[in-house]
C-alpha cells in the first residue's frame, strides 16, 4: 500500500470510519512501525494547524476591523478545539501503538499474528511472481489486494471466464 493511502487510512482508523479489518490491517505487527510513524505525522500535522490558526489571528486582528475581529476569534477558537480534541484521539492511537509495539509479538493476538503470517507469505508470492517473470490471474491480484485490507474476489469469476 502507498504511504499516501497508509496514512489516509491512519486518520481514517482515528475517525474510527474503518472496518475491523483494516484496523487489524493496521496493528500487524509488520505494519505497527509504518502506523506510528504515521500517527507521528498526523500529530505534527495537526500541531502545524493549529500554530498556523494563531498565526493568522496575529495577521487578520492587526488588520482586520474591531468588529470582524470577534467573529473571526470564534471561528479560530472552534477549529483549534475540532483539531485539539482529534488529536487527542490520535494521541490514544500512538499510545496503542507505542504499547503494542513494547509489548512485542509474544503478546499479539492469535489472529494479528496468523494475519501477519499470511501476509508476509502472500507478500513473498507476489514477489516470487515477478522475479520469475509469470503472468499474475485476477486470483492472484485479487489475493495481493487482500493484504491491504482489499477484498477484490466478489465479481471476478467473469474475468476468470474470460482469462482462460
Amino acid at each position: 500500500m502507498e504511504q499516501e493511502e497508509f496514512d489516509r487510512l491512519v486518520s481514517e482508523d482515528v475517525k474510527n470510519l474503518i472496518s475491523p479489518e483494516k484496523a487489524d490491517y493496521l496493528r500487524m505487527p509488520s505494519n505497527q512501525e509504518r502506523w506510528l510513524k504515521s500517527l507521528t505525522k498526523l500529530t505534527k500535522n495537526l500541531d502545524e494547524q493549529v500554530e498556523g490558526l494563531k498565526q493568522d489571528e496575529i495577521t487578520v486582528t492587526q488588520n482586520m476591523p474591531s468588529h470582524l475581529i470577534t467573529e473571526y476569534k470564534t471561528e479560530s477558537d472552534e477549529k483549534r478545539t475540532k483539531i485539539g480534541r482529534f488529536r487527542f484521539y490520535v494521541m490514544q492511537r500512538s499510545a496503542e501503538a507505542e504499547r503494542m509495539i513494547a509489548l512485542g509479538e509474544d503478546h499479539q493476538d492469535p489472529d494479528l499474528k496468523l494475519a501477519d503470517f499470511l501476509t508476509k507469505a502472500i507478500t513473498q508470492h507476489h514477489e516470487m511472481m515477478v522475479e520469475y517473470d509469470f503472468e499474475p490471474t485476477p486470483i492472484d491480484r485479487a489475493l495481493w489486494k487482500a493484504t491491504e485490507g482489499q477484498w477484490m474476489f466478489a465479481g471476478i469469476a467473469a474475468e476468470l471466464e474470460d482469462w482462460n
